[in-house]
């Protein structure tokens, strides 16, 4: 009981604290929560084009949306994470406003573009607007809070979309509207935040390990490239449910498309309740385990799909609390574990750029895995959840080996209090 109010007040007074990110951070998330499981299946509801052709769209667009994770990562570095948090709001209102006007492959492929090019954006400035908020403290409070927030308000989102399309697909045009509307808002949130990047005992320390920070150096580093194919290899993770699984339950399995959304929601109440918690009690774990547990947990969303028969009625409701089960649960473990090393491993002079190109290389297996869609309109559909539980299986390689030839402050997860 005592651990529970330290907790309780330890996350009042963070809210207090960074009460404008708080609640910048709600506004643009409960946005996202509207829409995200549904970014393929909204034009297979509002159009005439074929799922094959929006999967290749989805892929093509993800793709040439790729280098701005890249140029995101110098903007970062140049003018800080908060303009970066700023221009990515304003992108994905910009994208989601071509969604309420597309119906034919080239207005797709435009709204599919600016909404990619702002989530690579965001994913880029994310971890680098953490880690300067937790300002050399456990940069695992920070982010198991913020998610924590987030997954709230996702949560809050995937419910208000569950129930709006409860009465028919006809309100999806204005699920997509809300979140026009919200990321709007959000931009002009972070933008009267006052928060600015601040130079630790920690980072000066890092700077004096004779490394120059160069990104040569960061090229010719192990570590960085396993963590860069580690990303690579797990980014599908971050599509797996509103992409691959949302078709598959309402295109193959005859579910309601408000399927997506309760998945979803189901997946980030868990991380709203429980993350801070989990964070809590793995401090002091070796963060390499921890990403792979992560990955082998969302592997195990896929692999029964290989033997399974369509379910229907209870039975593939039943699947889809499990599957949302699994993958919060693989959330909780990897992703605060995952975005410190991404903050913590390079020099903190090419800090923004090295996440960018971490991000990056993750956004590529994002952008590919929409490709492997056709798989479940072949003679042996199976074979898409073959290739995707291999993916996870061998990210939980990548990471954990990368880890190994790092220091121990980044091997590690903090074990300071993190209610302190």
């Amino acid at each position: 009981m005592l651990f529970a109010l330290a907790r309780t007040r330890a996350s009042l007074s963070t809210l207090r604290e960074h009460r404008f990110v708080t609640f910048a951070v709600l506004t643009d998330t409960i946005g996202a929560g509207l829409t995200l499981p549904l970014t393929i299946v909204y034009f297979t509801l509002t159009t005439d084009v074929p799922l094959a052709a929006i999967g290749v769209l989805s892929t093509v667009g993800s793709l040439i949306a790729l280098p701005i994770g890249l140029i995101g990562g110098a903007l970062t570095d140049r003018f800080g994470a908060k303009a970066s948090m700023i221009l990515n709001n304003l992108m994905s209102a910009a994208g989601f406003a071509l969604y309420l006007i597309a119906h034919d492959p080239v207005m797709i492929f435009a709204a599919i573009f600016l909404v990619n090019a702002s989530e690579r954006l965001y994913w880029t400035s994310w971890t680098a607007y953490v880690h300067d908020l937790a300002d050399g403290r456990p940069f695992e409070r920070w982010f198991a809070f913020l998610e924590a927030t987030k997954a709230a308000a996702l949560g809050a989102g995937a419910v208000i979309a569950a129930v709006t399309l409860a009465h028919g697909p006809g309100g999806l045009r204005w699920l997509v509207l809300a979140n026009v509307v919200t990321s709007v808002a959000a931009a002009v949130v972070f933008a009267a935040q006052r928060t600015g990047r601040r130079i630790t005992a920690a980072t000066e320390a890092i700077g004096r390990d004779g490394r120059t920070g160069s990104f040569r150096e960061f090229a010719a580093d192990r570590s960085m490239r396993l963590i860069t194919l580690g990303q690579f290899l797990i980014g599908p993770a971050m599509v797996l449910p509103n992409v691959a699984l949302s078709v598959l339950f309402v295109q193959r399995w005859d579910m309601p498309p408000a399927v997506a959304p309760v998945q979803f929601a189901i997946a980030t109440g868990l991380c709203a309740l429980l993350q801070t918690t989990v964070t809590e009690r793995v401090a002091g774990l070796h963060r390499g385990r921890l990403i792979a547990l992560g990955a082998v947990l969302t592997a195990l969303t896929a692999a029964p799909l290989v033997f399974l028969p369509a379910l229907h009625g209870a039975a593939a409701w039943t699947y889809v609390v499990l599957v949302a089960v699994l993958l919060a649960v693989a959330d909780m473990v990897y992703l605060p574990a995952a975005n410190a090393v991404m903050a913590e491993a390079p020099h903190p002079r090419i800090r923004g750029r090295a996440i960018g190109v971490f991000q990056t290389a993750g956004s590529v297996g994002m952008a590919l895995f929409p490709l492997t869609l056709g798989l479940l309109d072949s003679p042996v559909p199976w074979t898409l959840w073959v290739v995707t539980s291999a993916v996870f299986v061998a990210a939980a390689w990548a990471w954990h080996a990368a880890l190994q030839g790092l220091p121990g402050r980044v091997r590690i997860a903090s074990a300071a209090d993190l209610d302190a």
